[in-house]
Formats: structure tokens, C-alpha cells, sequence
């Protein structure tokens, strides 16, 4: 097995190679961005969990990591406590998407192929267009860093269903929160897929129905675990401008893909999701895909044998027709899949699913045959994995200047509280008295205002309000106080952090009982 991984290793190099120069590509997301801004809430404001992005707003700040998942942050101060740049960090967190998704689907993959069937799933799953707009386009790091958890999941929920072993539950367990604190749409689209495939591997394995009811606890054991996540998410939502990005630009009805951009396409670009079918990005699931995946039907019709192909390869083209318009009805009648407003976000299902189902060719196909088309599949595909534009630049200068300004200035919807407007021009650098007696001052910061802000003086809390049409925090202090503004958890938060560590100190002893 060992030699598959180290085999399977060297293999994804390409798809990762160029990521190993100096300095960062262009992307659409700002992860670049929001990873300074989480290590500087640790550092600066001592927040954990972190929730403020005190350079974001145009400087007025938002709520970020309230509300967008954090784990793939963690990751990356872990590649910054071992002495890389931010920008060398986020790069070292792509590499990892990469190679540690395709280890997790060559395990998932063995369980029902060789260890070659499982070295070609884990190449096909790495190697899927999909993949390569999601790392070298969109700079998606969350949605690349949940294909990780993926294949473990599904593969947890198969040992725990064959063997009725706690430490499959366990890990079924942090491999769900996993994904709920790092990509929180991409657990909407899995969600449905898991179910169905909890259901199929319980029905064929013909157990009891407690273990249904186990798989069922072990999914609120990880809510509850990502609950200090969750409870704000939930409750706090609708506090900020996030609850609006299911209208305009992010209706699903406006980004479904084309039958030919998912089978035919071999166009490949650097721009978004258009209204139409003129988008400037793949959509493709893959030709090499979609084509082995009809020659492994045929072969299973014929032979009668290898079954578990076509569950493979259904959820795969369920999840395909998920992304076009004829599925439209669905999308209707399912108001929460709003909220994933890109319907092409299911190829990340088809990916996973299809990919799985190509480790079949080593038990169908003589294997001078499925060596030529690994070596094929990694040449077609390889080429889609690489930048736009490359900058080569540092941290100091990705953090000054007009990039500096493009970064402050991003996402500025997303996150903004409802009650303020939209600002239009940078904040200011200093507060501003706006009333003084001889006895008190009002004083407004260059900060808006959310729930969680406090001022102290002497440790003793002072009145604060937000003020102006943006909403600023605005305090009232005595004369020559000396104002120390702090963000603090709110109640909704704090009950998440208990039930959260309570969750962990009883998932703890309950493993440490059963082992």
C-alpha cells in the first residue's frame, strides 16, 4: 500500500508544480486576504474562536468568520507557525486539498477495488476539471478543502454499517464537523448523497435499524460539535446582508450549465458564471469521465457482476442532472438548495462519485489498457492546472497598495450588518469626537457597530450605540477616559462554545469507555 500512496504522490506533481514558485496567482476568491485577517484576530484582538475581520468593510470591518467556515484557517496558521508566508500558506493549503483528497478517496476506493483500482480513483478524483477551476481558478480553498472530507466520510459510514465498530463513529463524527466549519454549502449538496448512501449499504448489508438511528446520532453529535459554528450562523444570519445573496446575480435559476458544457466543452477560462450559457469558466465533468463511466456500464450489463458500478455511477448523473435546467423542478420544491445558488457546485459530486466508480476499470479492462488511459487521463487533464496570471510578489507587497485597497473592499455585501448602509469610501484612521461637555464625550470609531462590540473604561462598561447612516460604534465616556473597544461573544455565540467543548469532553470519554 505504501508504494501506492508514494506512487500516487508523485503523480498529482503536476497538477501542483507551479504552486512551488515564489509569490501568488490570481483568483476569484480572497483567501490570500482573509488568512492574514484571521491570524491578526488571533494576535491582535485574541478572539477564539475568531470572528472579526477587522480590515475587511473597507476597513469598517465585518463579521467574517461568524458566518464563513474556518477550519481551512486553522490549517493554514499551522504552515505559518512553521515559518511559511501567508501567501507560501495558502499556496501549502492547495497543495494539501490536493494530496490529502486523493489518499482519502484511495482508501474509500480500496475497500471495493485493488490497490491499482484505488490509485486510478484517487488520480481521476484529483485530476477532474472540476478540481482544477476550483484550485486554479476560483481559488475555492474551502470547497477544495471539503473534498477531503468527502470520501471519508462515506467511507466511516460504510465501515461503521459493515463492522458496527464505535471508532468508525467516532471519526464518522469529526469528519462531519470537519466539513461544517469548513464549507457549510458544500454539506448542503453532500448531505442528500450521504443519506442515500447510509441507506443503500444498511438495506444491502440487511442489519438492524439501530444503526440507522447510530448514523443518525452520530450526524447530531457533530452539529452540536460545530455548534460555537452553527448557533451564530443560524441565529445571526439574518443580522447581516449574507441572507441576500440568494437574489440577483446568486438566483440559481441563472447559472444552470449546458449539456454541452458538461459533455462536449474543451473550453477552458479564467472568468465566472454568467446569466446564459456564456459563462468564461469550465463546467466540464470530465471526458474522460463521462466516457469510462459508459463503457463500465456496458461491461457491467454484460458480465452481471461488479453491481455496486451503477450506484456508483447514478448518484454520479443524478448529481450531474442537479446542475442543468431540467432539475429546475427539484431546485423549487427544495427552497434550502437556494442557498447553494450556483447549481455547477454538484460536480463536485460527480467528481467524487464518477471518480470512485473508475477504480473499476482494473478489475474490466486488461491492465495495459488502464495504464494507457491513467497516463491518458493525467496528460488531458493536466493541462488545466494552471494560473491565469501569476504575481510575483510578498506578503508586504500583497498587503500595501492597491491590492491592499482590492482586498479591503471585497465581498463587501456579503457580510455587512443590515441595519447600516453600504459605505461607499474607505474608513478613516483615527475616531472623531462628535459631542464634548465638561463632564462626557461621544466618540465615533471607524468601526461598524455589530452585537459583541463593548467599551471599557477602567474596566468599566461604558454606553455604546451605532451611530450615522453606517452604523458606526459610538461611545459615550467620560472626559479623558481611556477607551479599550473589545468584541465579545454574544449569548448565541457563548452557548455555542459550551455546547460545542461540552460535546468534545463527552465524545472523549465516551471513546475512552468503549476502547
Amino acid at each position: 500500500m505504501n508504494k501506492f500512496l508514494l506512487v500516487l504522490v508523485l503523480l498529482l506533481i503536476p497538477a501542483f508544480g507551479l504552486m512551488l514558485r515564489p509569490g501568488v496567482y490570481t483568483m476569484h476568491d480572497f483567501h490570500v486576504f482573509r488568512q492574514q485577517q484571521f491570524e491578526k484576530c488571533l494576535q491582535i484582538t485574541k478572539n477564539f474562536p475568531c470572528r472579526w475581520s477587522g480590515d475587511a468593510g473597507l476597513g469598517y470591518g465585518e463579521p467574517v468568520f461568524n458566518f464563513y467556515g474556518q477550519f481551512p484557517y486553522w490549517i493554514g496558521e499551522v504552515f505559518r507557525i512553521s515559518g511559511l508566508s501567508i501567501l507560501d500558506s495558502v499556496k501549502a493549503n492547495f497543495i494539501l486539498t490536493l494530496i490529502a483528497s486523493a489518499v482519502a478517496m484511495y482508501f474509500l476506493a480500496r475497500k471495493f477495488w485493488s490497490n491499482s483500482g484505488a490509485l486510478v480513483s484517487a488520480v481521476f478524483y484529483a485530476y477532474a476539471p472540476y478540481r482544477a477551476v476550483d484550485i486554479w481558478v476560483r481559488g475555492a480553498l474551502n470547497e477544495s478543502l471539503a473534498f477531503i472530507f468527502f470520501p471519508l466520510i462515506l467511507l466511516f459510514i460504510k465501515e461503521f454499517i459493515s463492522t458496527n465498530k464505535n471508532k468508525y463513529l467516532f471519526w464518522l463524527i469529526l469528519s462531519l464537523a470537519g466539513l461544517t466549519l469548513t464549507h457549510n454549502l458544500s454539506l448542503l449538496v453532500f448531505a442528500p448523497f450521504a443519506i442515500i448512501w447510509s441507506i443503500f449499504w444498511w438495506w444491502k448489508s440487511n442489519r438492524s435499524i439501530h444503526l440507522i438511528y447510530d448514523l443518525t446520532s452520530a450526524g447530531l453529535a457533530s452539529v452540536l460539535l460545530s455548534a460555537f459554528y452553527l448557533l451564530p450562523v443560524i441565529f445571526e444570519s439574518s443580522l447581516v446582508t449574507l441572507n441576500q445573496t440568494t437574489s440577483g446575480y446568486y438566483d440559481f435559476h441563472l447559472h444552470y450549465a449546458t449539456l454541452r458544457q458538461l459533455f462536449l466543452s474543451t473550453f477552458w477560462g479564467f472568468g465566472g458564471s454568467t446569466w446564459g450559457p456564456n459563462d468564461t469558466m469550465s463546467f466540464a465533468v470530465g471526458h474522460l469521465h463521462w466516457i469510462l463511466a459508459i463503457i463500465l456500464v456496458v461491461f457491467v450489463l454484460i458480465k452481471k457482476r461488479n453491481k455496486e458500478i451503477l450506484f456508483f455511477i447514478s448518484l454520479g448523473l443524478f448529481a450531474i442532472f442537479l446542475t442543468h435546467g431540467k432539475s429546475d423542478f427539484i431546485w423549487n420544491l427544495v427552497k434550502p438548495m437556494a442557498y447553494i445558488q450556483f447549481p455547477w457546485r454538484f460536480l463536485t459530486m460527480s467528481t467524487l462519485f464518477l471518480s470512485l466508480a473508475m477504480g473499476a476499470v482494473t478489475k474490466l479492462i486488461p491492465k495495459p489498457i488502464w495504464i494507457v488511459l491513467l497516463v491518458l487521463g493525467i496528460t488531458f487533464y493536466a493541462g488545466n492546472f494552471h494560473s491565469d496570471i501569476w504575481r510575483d510578489i510578498t506578503d508586504s507587497q500583497q498587503f500595501s497598495g492597491q491590492l491592499w485597497d482590492e482586498q479591503r473592499s471585497s465581498a463587501l455585501s456579503d457580510f455587512w450588518p443590515k441595519s447600516a448602509k453600504l459605505p461607499n469610501n474607505f474608513a478613516p484612521k483615527s475616531p472623531e469626537i462628535i459631542l464634548e461637555t465638561d463632564s462626557y464625550q461621544k466618540i465615533r470609531y471607524p468601526i461598524v457597530y455589530f452585537p459583541g462590540w463593548t467599551a471599557r473604561s477602567n474596566k468599566q462598561k461604558l454606553f455604546i450605540y451605532p451611530s450615522g447612516e453606517l452604523g458606526l460604534i459610538t461611545v459615550r465616556a467620560p472626559v479623558n477616559s481611556n477607551i479599550k473597544l473589545s468584541f465579545e461573544d454574544s449569548p448565541v455565540r457563548k452557548i455555542g462554545n459550551i455546547v460545542s467543548l461540552i460535546t468534545l469532553f463527552g465524545l472523549m470519554i465516551w471513546m475512552w469507555k468503549k476502547s
